[in-house]
């Protein structure tokens, strides 16, 4: 996956995007133009979408560095329907016979 997205980056960017293990190396400045933040996340986010991942990661940025993440879906709890209570029950002070 990381090969297909420093491809799809370094097309996109017009700079040499490495990849060193996990980590994708993106220069600060391409032909004299720094690259901003918001650019490169949404560079990420093409690549993504453009390998149909966009559904199961997403894009984090924390301090100009980028976390690929996988989307973890929480399971859903089903409430529980009740009865509401008798009267008897939630207000004891007007039967005091119970």
């Amino acid at each position: 996956m990381g090969k297909e997205i420093a491809e799809i980056l370094s097309e996109r960017l017009n700079a040499q995007v490495d990849v060193k293990g996990k980590l994708l190396v993106i220069p600060d400045t391409v032909n004299g133009r720094k690259l901003g933040v918001k650019d490169v996340k949404l560079q990420l986010k093409h690549a993504l979408h453009h390998l149909d991942l966009s559904e199961d990661y997403r894009v984090l940025e924390e301090h100009h560095r980028f976390r690929i993440v996988k989307i973890v879906e929480k399971e859903k709890v089903v409430e529980r329907k009740g009865t509401t209570p008798a009267p008897a029950q939630s207000l004891p002070y007007f039967f005091p016979g119970r």
